[in-house]
């Protein structure tokens, strides 16, 4: 377990330290420090990211696809202003998918199963696929997937469909009635006034369906027929409104780009805790309404080969992910900052790898966080990827993203140092040596 230190309070002169032991630091210098280092980071305009080569040693690459999204304050509508860690018109170039630039923005993406971004890098092949048809069950579903131009169009053509289907079921109507005879007798009393041709069955049929009822065209008492026929346009005309307008409130409530605002670490940190290794990510939310009831689960790409010989080429395998110094807490609140840690014991794929082994290696690990939006209730899947020249050993994070201002009496909260991190003392070998040195020191 993680031991638990006093805090000082300098407003008592100390005498909570002198009861508890002295304690190496005090609170107010601390987060007097910690405002220094997110001062000073907010100032920095070229993000980087570590990436480790072939011969393990650590590179600075400037990262230009995290540009414009470390924000730390947000207007009236959660709209970003004024905190970019450069300048807000700085054009980014990896943003253009033409040309050269376009093969740039592939090499960012090339091998991996999820982008930095969170985008499924899958694509199904252009062939003949038979289980179409299982879309359509799948009608409402289908809609809300569609692409806003596809979804105005289907929603202005269910209309004119229906406009002009029941047009000529009124055609029909008068046509068989005889309204539209030149000859007709002087007594003869049509069934809806003012139809002379095609075109204003048209204007009538959109009349009745959205009861405009300009005072023109109306049905008589004389054909049931045409009684039967407006009472059904009615039904179905609403029955299409309720349709359509389920399918595009459903849209607009979906929350798609919720996930811009979902901040992870560039890199992943191996590092040592309480005796045992641990691989560590930094998660936070910049938006002032936080998801709720949010909770991670991390998968593991690689090759895999069975004792008989089955070679899996992409086996997808669970690694437990959690919250919490340890890992253990399921659920967590991004309030600030968070690291999200995965213990690597006997049961995690990570147990046998060293440093070396983890270069040498090609895997991709998946992170998924999943939350509940509190403004629609709807759940939102936000996803990150780190390859192994990804992931540094021997590295912790800077604790320097949540700092108390005595003159705002609030907690200051910093996004732009949620990629800081500092080496440490963590052994370079595997998790399962250290646990057996472990043993054996404790043995003896």
């Amino acid at each position: 377990m993680a031991k638990v230190h006093p805090m000082v309070d300098e407003e008592n002169g100390g005498n909570d330290a002198e009861k508890v032991g002295k304690y190496p630091f005090k609170r107010a210098d601390t987060d007097a420090t910690i405002l220094a280092q997110q001062n000073k980071a907010g100032k920095d305009d070229v993000t980087f990211i570590s990436r480790i080569d072939s011969r393990g040693n650590i590179n600075q690459e400037i990262d230009d696809s995290s540009r414009g999204d470390d924000v730390v304050t947000s207007s009236f509508f959660g709209r970003p202003i004024g905190s970019y860690t450069g300048p807000q018109n700085r054009w980014n170039p990896f943003r253009k998918k033409s040309g050269i630039l376009a093969v740039i923005h592939a090499q960012t993406k090339k091998n991996r199963v999820v982008s930095k971004h969170g985008r499924i890098n899958t694509v199904r092949k252009d062939e003949k696929f038979v289980e179409g048809h299982r879309f359509l069950k799948d009608f409402f579903t289908s809609m809300i997937d569609l692409t806003w131009g596809w979804t105005f169009f289907s929603f202005a053509a269910s209309f004119f469909i229906s406009w002009l289907l029941f047009a000529v079921v009124w055609y029909i109507v008068v046509l068989v009635h005889g309204d539209l005879d030149e000859n007709r007798p002087k007594d003869h009393v049509v069934c809806v006034s003012d139809i002379n041709d095609f075109t204003s069955c048209f204007l009538f049929s959109l009349e009745t369906q959205h009861t405009i009822g300009y005072g023109g065209r109306a049905t008589t008492e004389q054909c049931p027929v045409a009684i039967i026929v407006m009472s059904l346009q009615s039904i179905v005309g609403v029955v299409i409104q309720a349709c359509m307008a389920g399918i595009l409130f459903a849209k607009f409530t979906k929350p798609v780009n919720r996930g811009e605002t979902i901040l992870f670490s560039k890199n992943a940190l191996i590092t040592l805790r309480n005796g045992a290794l641990y691989l560590v990510v930094r998660v936070g939310d910049i938006r002032p309404t936080h998801l709720i009831e949010c909770h991670v689960s991390g998968h593991l790409v690689q090759k895999e080969e069975t004792e008989e010989g089955e070679l899996i080429p992409y086996n997808l395998q669970r690694i437990e992910f959690g919250a919490g110094v340890e890992g253990t807490e399921e659920y967590f609140q991004m309030i600030w900052p968070l690291t999200l840690s995965h213990r690597i014991n006997e049961d995690s794929p990570l147990y046998e790898m060293t440093p070396r082994d983890i270069l040498s290696k090609q895997f991709e690990i998946i992170l998924t966080v999943e939350g509940t939006t509190p403004e629609t209730g709807n759940s939102i899947q936000v996803r990150t990827s780190y390859l192994p020249n990804e992931i540094l050993w021997g590295h912790r994070f800077e604790h320097s993203c949540v700092a108390y201002d005595k003159q705002t009496t609030k907690y200051v909260i910093s996004y732009v140092t949620i990629n800081k991190c500092i080496a440490d003392r963590t052994p370079r070998c595997s998790a399962k040596d250290l646990e057996t040195r472990s043993q054996k020191s404790a043995d003896d």
